[in-house]
């Protein structure tokens, strides 16, 4: 008996070891996890604030700046007069939320928010440990329409731009900017758009409708774009050109209305809410052959898929249509373009193919608006992409339009030349270097044609000159006071991401660190660069074509080893007869190897200097001196 009892006490004992030793395991386990958890993260994947409007479901979530260690909840325009409640709507059952040390339980109700106001956000587990305490900032917009898109493509949230892939489930609600919701529909599609934007974090966006409707009072049509201008300091680039088309043409044009984009209710910042170019009602609707919408492309963006037609001189257009394009209609295509090429080319403006002339084939008036929008514009994309045209059945012509595509304009360009106001710079072919495969060859053989240049001066003086000084001097500021307060809250949004992602900044900017969230806004100084690249322009246009001043044209060839050899750095200017050349460079060298010594005449060597008067055109070289290092 004794014996037994030992035994057994002895297997009980081992039993309970072992259990133990499993317990303890489990919970080293289970704490290695624990501590492991991003407890902040998990809670606000399924964290968000839940409103009603006109019976429609509306969700915000908010937004850390990781440089701060700070929440804010960017609300829309509406909220200031609607003042709705929001649900409180988190997924984890087993946290407990604290807004200022009042706690809010899971669906609870939140309608005590206050506009600019920080609150302390602390979220516990139900054993009160600590997940996080942060300030969470209510921030709420001003005048513009708020627009709610779900989409299921987790993708398209991210940082990882995936081949621009459609999403097929969607709805959308639209409200104007006093919280009447004014569309509210399922999309059939949704997906990234654009090239170089849709790399960048503010993503472009295409949506379609499942049914055709009139969004922010504009005309009816399922397909819409949303331009992220992220690459536009001053937001209101394409927003300007698409206005100054719809003054100076008479076809069809798109236009823009600015909203806020709230997408899986993640607060995006201000987009253009524009209409497509596209062949369809409402749209480009007229008579057009077949449905062709041609685009000049750059060599580097033909995709596959795409069917295109490059001409004898080597100017790229894609063929877009909506039903497959035949090897017989890219035949014609092909060689209709190349009879215009030719008539282009020709001295007396006469086709070497056919023996017509140049406005036979090509309509100049649709050209002539195309052109001066260009010009004006200063876009670096000038005659070598996203210029549309197509071929109306009517006449057989090929007119020009829709304009598209103007967030690099106006100063904010990669090419150095487009940054001068006062040049002709439409009229000029290498716009890139010698080699390079996209140059400006139609637009700038246009400006060889007499008719075509009389043609743009009289629309200049009559209509495009009027329209640009309303544009200096009354729309700039219309919609700068339409979108001010929201321009503050997307500079917050894509704070330093912004000044990375624009082609040109208008001075040194930094940030103050220990300012509030409009610490990042640097709208005065990006509309400043605007304002001065078109004052400057129509200034330079007007004593062309209105006062018909005498001007020379200087042509100056950098080459120096700091320049970018991917761009072309030969720059022109205009200089009225009988005034000195006074240009400094516009290279900048920004490691300062080098200083700028001045410019000499190519061939003779001759210096220019700045008091000199300019009499003839010349085509000079600018001089530099490498620093002796120390």
């Amino acid at each position: 008996m004794i014996s037994y009892r030992k035994g057994k006490s002895k297997l009980q004992i081992w039993r309970f070891l072992v259990f133990a030793s499993a317990c303890l395991a489990l919970i080293v386990l289970l704490a290695g996890t624990y501590a492991l958890t991003d407890h902040e993260k998990a809670f606000l994947d399924d964290f968000f604030f839940e409103g009603e409007i006109e019976g429609e479901r509306i969700e915000f979530r908010i937004w850390e700046n990781p440089d701060e260690g700070k929440y804010y909840l960017f609300l829309p325009s509406w909220y200031r007069e609607k003042n709705i409640d929001l649900a409180i709507r988190y997924g984890e059952k087993s946290c407990k939320l604290f807004l200022d040390n009042v706690l809010y339980r899971n669906y609870d109700v939140w309608n005590e928010i206050e506009g600019e106001k920080i609150y302390q956000m602390r979220v516990e587990n139900y054993f009160g440990l600590q997940y996080f305490s942060k300030p969470v900032q209510i921030l709420v917009s001003d005048k513009l329409p708020a627009l709610f898109i779900q989409a299921e493509a987790e993708e398209l949230l991210g940082e990882e731009f995936e081949n621009k892939k459609y999403v097929e489930i969607g709805e959308m609600l639209l409200t104007d900017g006093q919280g009447n919701v004014t569309c509210a529909q399922k999309l059939e599609r949704f997906k990234i758009r654009g090239n170089l934007t849709a790399t960048l974090d503010k993503k472009p966006y295409s949506i379609t409708l499942s049914e055709a409707d009139g969004l922010c009072g504009m005309a009816e049509a399922k397909n819409w774009k949303l331009l992220a201008n992220a690459t536009d300091g001053a937001y209101i680039r394409n927003k300007i050109i698409l206005d100054l088309a719809n003054q100076i043409t008479e076809a069809y044009e798109p236009e823009g209305e600015f909203v806020e984009l709230y997408l899986n209710g993640s607060y995006q910042g201000v987009y253009l809410l524009t209409e497509g170019v596209e062949i369809a009602q409402n749209r480009l609707d007229t008579d057009i052959k077949e449905d062709w919408l041609l685009e000049m492309e750059l060599d580097f963006r033909m995709e596959e898929e795409i069917p295109y037609v490059i001409t004898d001189q080597g100017q790229i257009f894609a063929v877009n249509a909506e039903n497959a394009v035949s090897e017989e209609n890219l035949n014609f295509i092909g060689t209709f373009l190349n009879d215009i090429e030719s008539a282009l080319y020709a001295k007396d403006g006469i086709s070497e193919i056919s023996g017509r002339s140049l406005e036979e084939m090509v309509d100049l008036d649709s050209w002539a608006d195309a052109w001066l929008i260009q010009e004006i514009s200063g876009d670096h994309d000038t005659g070598i992409a996203s210029q549309f045209s197509y071929i109306q059945a009517g006449d057989g012509r090929l007119y020009a339009g829709p304009v598209w595509d103007f967030d690099g304009t106006m100063g904010n360009v990669n090419t150095a030349m487009f940054q001068i106001p006062e040049a002709l710079t439409t009229s000029i072919r290498n716009t890139r270097p010698e080699k390079n495969a996209n140059q400006n060859r139609w637009l700038s053989a246009m400006y060889q044609n007499e008719k075509f240049v009389k043609l743009l001066q009289k629309k200049y003086a009559e209509i495009a000159g009027p329209a640009l000084e309303r544009i200096c001097s009354e729309t700039i500021d219309e919609h700068v006071d339409t979108i001010r307060r929201a321009a503050v809250l997307d500079a917050l949004r894509w704070n330093e991401n912004r000044r990375s992602w624009a082609f040109v900044l208008p001075g040194p900017f930094q940030a103050d660190e220990n300012d509030d969230y409009r610490r990042y806004d640097t709208l005065g100084e990006q509309l400043e660069m605007v304002r001065d690249f078109l004052r400057r322009k129509k200034s330079f246009l007007d004593g062309m074509w209105i006062e018909n001043k005498e001007y020379c044209i200087v042509e100056v060839r950098n080459d120096v080893p700091f320049l970018n050899p991917d761009y072309n750095h030969t720059l022109y200017y205009w200089v009225e007869k009988g005034n000195p050349f006074s240009a400094v460079p516009v290279e900048i060298d920004y490691e300062y190897r080098y200083e700028f010594l001045g410019y000499v005449e190519v061939g003779s060597d001759q210096e220019i200097t700045a008091d000199m008067p300019i009499e003839k055109n010349y085509i000079l070289k600018s001089v530099w001196r490498e620093k002796v290092q120390d």
